[in-house]
Protein backbone atom coordinates (compact mmCIF):
# COMPACT_ATOMS: atom_id res chain seq x y z
CA UNK A 1 0.00 0.00 0.00
CA UNK A 2 1.33 3.33 -0.81
CA UNK A 3 0.92 6.69 0.55
CA UNK A 4 0.91 9.58 -1.62
CA UNK A 5 0.28 13.55 -1.02
CA UNK A 6 -1.73 15.49 -3.81
CA UNK A 7 -1.30 18.98 -4.19
CA UNK A 8 -2.37 19.32 -7.54
CA UNK A 9 -1.88 17.15 -10.26
CA UNK A 10 -1.14 13.19 -10.05
CA UNK A 11 -0.20 10.34 -12.89
CA UNK A 12 -1.28 6.73 -10.78
CA UNK A 13 -0.56 3.37 -12.64
CA UNK A 14 -1.87 -0.58 -11.42
CA UNK A 15 -1.43 -0.12 -7.56
CA UNK A 16 -2.99 0.91 -4.48
CA UNK A 17 -3.01 4.04 -2.94
CA UNK A 18 -4.00 5.95 0.56
CA UNK A 19 -4.37 9.51 -0.41
CA UNK A 20 -3.70 12.75 1.66
CA UNK A 21 -4.80 15.56 0.00
CA UNK A 22 -2.97 19.29 0.03
CA UNK A 23 -5.48 21.61 -1.59
CA UNK A 24 -8.63 22.20 -2.75
CA UNK A 25 -8.87 21.16 -6.10
CA UNK A 26 -6.89 17.91 -7.57
CA UNK A 27 -6.55 16.01 -10.94
CA UNK A 28 -6.02 12.26 -10.66
CA UNK A 29 -4.90 10.69 -13.91
CA UNK A 30 -5.74 7.09 -13.70
CA UNK A 31 -4.04 4.54 -15.88
CA UNK A 32 -4.38 0.82 -15.77
CA UNK A 33 -5.89 -0.86 -12.44
CA UNK A 34 -5.71 1.48 -9.40
CA UNK A 35 -7.20 1.28 -5.54
CA UNK A 36 -7.77 4.66 -3.74
CA UNK A 37 -8.29 5.31 -0.46
CA UNK A 38 -9.24 8.43 1.33
CA UNK A 39 -9.80 8.39 4.95
CA UNK A 40 -11.16 11.05 6.75
CA UNK A 41 -9.62 13.37 4.32
CA UNK A 42 -10.41 17.15 3.46
CA UNK A 43 -12.22 16.90 -0.14
CA UNK A 44 -12.83 19.78 -1.82
CA UNK A 45 -12.74 19.47 -5.55
CA UNK A 46 -11.27 16.34 -7.27
CA UNK A 47 -11.45 15.44 -11.57
CA UNK A 48 -10.49 11.94 -11.98
CA UNK A 49 -9.41 10.86 -15.50
CA UNK A 50 -9.67 7.26 -16.69
CA UNK A 51 -7.59 5.83 -19.46
CA UNK A 52 -8.54 3.42 -22.11
CA UNK A 53 -8.87 -0.19 -20.23
CA UNK A 54 -8.79 0.99 -16.67
CA UNK A 55 -10.33 -0.35 -13.45
CA UNK A 56 -10.87 1.79 -10.78
CA UNK A 57 -12.04 0.89 -7.03
CA UNK A 58 -12.35 3.62 -5.29
CA UNK A 59 -13.26 4.12 -0.69
CA UNK A 60 -14.23 6.91 0.90
CA UNK A 61 -14.68 7.12 4.73
CA UNK A 62 -15.56 9.93 6.39
CA UNK A 63 -16.85 10.14 10.22
CA UNK A 64 -16.88 14.28 9.90
CA UNK A 65 -17.21 16.33 6.42
CA UNK A 66 -15.69 19.84 6.75
CA UNK A 67 -16.69 20.87 3.66
CA UNK A 68 -18.68 20.40 0.43
CA UNK A 69 -17.25 17.84 -2.01
CA UNK A 70 -16.94 17.85 -5.43
CA UNK A 71 -16.40 14.84 -7.99
CA UNK A 72 -15.95 14.99 -11.81
CA UNK A 73 -15.11 11.91 -12.95
CA UNK A 74 -14.23 11.02 -16.71
CA UNK A 75 -14.25 7.60 -18.62
CA UNK A 76 -13.01 6.96 -21.89
CA UNK A 77 -13.25 3.34 -23.48
CA UNK A 78 -13.34 -0.18 -21.86
CA UNK A 79 -13.18 1.91 -18.46
CA UNK A 80 -14.52 0.22 -14.80
CA UNK A 81 -15.07 2.52 -11.34
CA UNK A 82 -16.38 1.22 -8.46
CA UNK A 83 -16.99 3.85 -6.16
CA UNK A 84 -17.91 3.26 -2.70
CA UNK A 85 -18.67 6.57 -0.02
CA UNK A 86 -19.49 6.00 3.76
CA UNK A 87 -20.11 9.08 5.82
CA UNK A 88 -20.93 10.31 9.52
CA UNK A 89 -21.64 14.08 9.95
CA UNK A 90 -23.51 16.62 12.15
CA UNK A 91 -23.23 19.42 9.93
CA UNK A 92 -24.88 20.78 6.72
CA UNK A 93 -22.93 19.54 3.57
CA UNK A 94 -23.60 19.01 0.14
CA UNK A 95 -22.09 16.37 -2.02
CA UNK A 96 -21.69 16.11 -5.80
CA UNK A 97 -20.64 13.40 -8.06
CA UNK A 98 -20.71 14.06 -11.62
CA UNK A 99 -19.72 11.10 -13.99
CA UNK A 100 -19.27 11.24 -17.53
CA UNK A 101 -19.54 8.63 -19.77
CA UNK A 102 -17.84 9.48 -23.25
CA UNK A 103 -17.02 6.25 -24.83
CA UNK A 104 -17.56 2.66 -24.95
CA UNK A 105 -17.90 0.13 -22.93
CA UNK A 106 -17.88 1.58 -19.56
CA UNK A 107 -19.32 1.21 -16.14
CA UNK A 108 -19.80 3.47 -13.17
CA UNK A 109 -21.39 1.61 -10.01
CA UNK A 110 -21.74 3.69 -7.11
CA UNK A 111 -22.52 2.87 -3.29
CA UNK A 112 -23.17 5.23 -0.59
CA UNK A 113 -23.53 5.15 3.13
CA UNK A 114 -24.85 8.55 4.41
CA UNK A 115 -25.80 8.90 8.58
CA UNK A 116 -26.94 12.15 9.72
CA UNK A 117 -27.27 13.15 13.10
CA UNK A 118 -27.65 16.69 12.37
CA UNK A 119 -28.91 19.00 9.74
CA UNK A 120 -29.22 18.01 6.12
CA UNK A 121 -26.43 16.06 4.06
CA UNK A 122 -27.25 16.27 0.24
CA UNK A 123 -25.92 13.84 -1.83
CA UNK A 124 -26.25 14.72 -5.74
CA UNK A 125 -25.34 12.05 -8.60
CA UNK A 126 -25.32 13.05 -12.11
CA UNK A 127 -24.34 10.42 -14.47
CA UNK A 128 -24.56 11.41 -18.60
CA UNK A 129 -23.91 9.24 -21.19
CA UNK A 130 -22.67 10.45 -24.42
CA UNK A 131 -24.60 10.53 -27.26
CA UNK A 132 -23.28 7.86 -29.88
CA UNK A 133 -21.92 5.54 -27.36
CA UNK A 134 -22.45 2.07 -26.80
CA UNK A 135 -22.67 -0.41 -24.36
CA UNK A 136 -22.21 1.39 -21.21
CA UNK A 137 -23.63 0.74 -17.34
CA UNK A 138 -24.45 2.82 -14.55
CA UNK A 139 -25.53 1.31 -11.43
CA UNK A 140 -26.48 3.40 -7.92
CA UNK A 141 -27.09 1.93 -4.83
CA UNK A 142 -27.85 5.04 -2.20
CA UNK A 143 -28.38 4.75 0.83
CA UNK A 144 -29.04 6.63 3.92
CA UNK A 145 -30.17 6.93 7.65
CA UNK A 146 -31.71 9.63 9.11
CA UNK A 147 -30.15 9.49 13.03
CA UNK A 148 -31.55 12.59 14.03
CA UNK A 149 -30.54 14.44 10.56
CA UNK A 150 -31.55 14.51 6.83
CA UNK A 151 -30.26 12.90 4.55
CA UNK A 152 -31.54 13.77 0.76
CA UNK A 153 -30.41 12.34 -2.14
CA UNK A 154 -30.61 12.91 -5.70
CA UNK A 155 -29.85 10.53 -8.46
CA UNK A 156 -30.15 11.52 -12.18
CA UNK A 157 -28.79 9.52 -15.05
CA UNK A 158 -29.00 11.49 -18.27
CA UNK A 159 -28.77 9.09 -21.27
CA UNK A 160 -28.10 10.53 -24.83
CA UNK A 161 -27.49 6.91 -26.08
CA UNK A 162 -30.25 4.12 -26.63
CA UNK A 163 -27.05 1.52 -26.01
CA UNK A 164 -27.06 1.94 -22.56
CA UNK A 165 -27.54 -0.12 -19.36
CA UNK A 166 -28.82 2.50 -16.18
CA UNK A 167 -30.55 1.86 -13.13
CA UNK A 168 -30.96 3.57 -9.46
CA UNK A 169 -31.66 2.30 -6.00
CA UNK A 170 -32.27 4.65 -3.24
CA UNK A 171 -33.75 4.11 -0.01
CA UNK A 172 -33.78 6.59 3.27
CA UNK A 173 -35.23 6.06 6.60
CA UNK A 174 -34.31 5.43 10.01
CA UNK A 175 -33.20 2.38 12.55
CA UNK A 176 -35.45 -0.39 12.51
CA UNK A 177 -37.15 -0.26 15.55
CA UNK A 178 -37.93 -3.98 15.55
CA UNK A 179 -33.71 -5.17 15.18
CA UNK A 180 -33.17 -3.02 17.72
CA UNK A 181 -35.73 -4.19 20.33
CA UNK A 182 -34.29 -7.51 19.11
CA UNK A 183 -30.39 -6.56 20.02
CA UNK A 184 -31.73 -5.33 23.34
CA UNK A 185 -33.69 -8.53 24.38
CA UNK A 186 -29.51 -9.89 23.88
CA UNK A 187 -28.95 -7.73 27.17
CA UNK A 188 -27.56 -4.48 25.14
CA UNK A 189 -28.91 -1.47 26.69
CA UNK A 190 -30.55 1.05 23.44
CA UNK A 191 -27.62 3.28 22.80
CA UNK A 192 -25.10 0.16 22.26
CA UNK A 193 -27.78 -1.46 20.08
CA UNK A 194 -28.03 1.63 17.95
CA UNK A 195 -24.52 2.42 17.64
CA UNK A 196 -23.58 -1.67 16.66
CA UNK A 197 -26.56 -0.99 14.15
CA UNK A 198 -24.98 2.12 12.38
CA UNK A 199 -21.42 0.82 12.82
CA UNK A 200 -22.72 -2.26 9.92
CA UNK A 201 -24.14 0.39 8.29
CA UNK A 202 -21.61 2.43 7.29
CA UNK A 203 -18.94 -0.34 6.48
CA UNK A 204 -21.50 -2.10 4.63
CA UNK A 205 -19.49 -1.20 1.61
CA UNK A 206 -16.21 -0.62 2.41
CA UNK A 207 -13.37 -3.09 2.02
CA UNK A 208 -11.30 -4.96 4.49
CA UNK A 209 -8.89 -2.58 4.61
CA UNK A 210 -11.18 0.09 5.88
CA UNK A 211 -13.14 -2.34 8.28
CA UNK A 212 -9.33 -3.77 9.64
CA UNK A 213 -8.54 0.60 10.88
CA UNK A 214 -11.50 0.31 12.30
CA UNK A 215 -10.84 -2.83 14.72
CA UNK A 216 -7.58 -1.27 15.73
CA UNK A 217 -8.60 2.22 16.26
CA UNK A 218 -11.45 0.52 19.10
Amino acid sequence: MNKILVSDIINLCNDSYIVNIKNDDIKINIKGNVKLYFINEKIGNIDINLEDDSVVDIYIFNKNVEKDMVFNINQKNNSHFNFNISIINNEKREIIVNNNMMGNNNDFKINSRIISNKEMIKMIINVKVFKDTLDNIALEDLKGINNGGCVHIEPNIICLSNEVSANHLTTIGSLNKEEVDYLMSKGLNEDIAKKIMLKGFIYSNMDQYIKDLEVKDA
